[in-house]
This record gives C-alpha cells, sequence and structure tokens, in this order.
C-alpha cells in the first residue's frame, strides 16, 4: 500500500515513527531528517515502511505500463487504470 505519512516520533531504537494519512503508524529506518512529509509504501500488517520518492515510483509505474503495452493493445480498449497510471508515470524517463 502507498500513503502519505509525517513524522511524529522516534521509536526506543532512535529510528522516526510516522502517521499515515489513514491513521497507521509505523516505524520509518530510512525517514529523511530534513521531511515534513513523504510518500511510504507498506504492507498492511507490517509495522515498518519504506520511504519512496515519487519520481522514483513514477518511473517504475512508466516501466510496468511498457511492459504491459503490447498485451493491452492485443486487447483493444485500455481500462481506466491503465489510464490513470500512465498520468502518473507522464514525464518520467521509462528507461
Amino acid at each position: 500500500m502507498i500513503d502519505l505519512a509525517i513524522s511524529i516520533d522516534e521509536d526506543a531504537r532512535g529510528r522516526t515513527v510516522v502517521e499515515t494519512n489513514q491513521g497507521d503508524r509505523l516505524s520509518a529506518p530510512e525517514w529523511p531528517q530534513d521531511s515534513d512529509f513523504r510518500l511510504v509504501a507498506f504492507s498492511p500488517s507490517a509495522g515498518e515502511c519504506e520511504v519512496v520518492a515519487p519520481r522514483e515510483l513514477a518511473r517504475d509505474i512508466a516501466l510496468a505500463l511498457k511492459a504491459l503495452k503490447p498485451a493491452l493493445e492485443a486487447a483493444g480498449r485500455k481500462p481506466d487504470w491503465y489510464r490513470r497510471l500512465r498520468k502518473c508515470a507522464a514525464g518520467a524517463r521509462n528507461s
């Protein structure tokens, strides 16, 4: 899952604890200290998250769409999720 998160505390090991927009509280070991909020990726059952750079996510989406393109073109009409993801990846390098 991805969500926006904000730093709220530190745990006993000195790692940043964040709270997501949905109210999840997670440990964020790689949290940059100069950030107020960041995009994070996590498993809903996990207690830890990974900080995700929006540019990297856009690039990953672009690469995934590039890989899916032949199958989607063969199917004809592209689904709504494809168009949404294409907007997310706009401007990202896909190589």
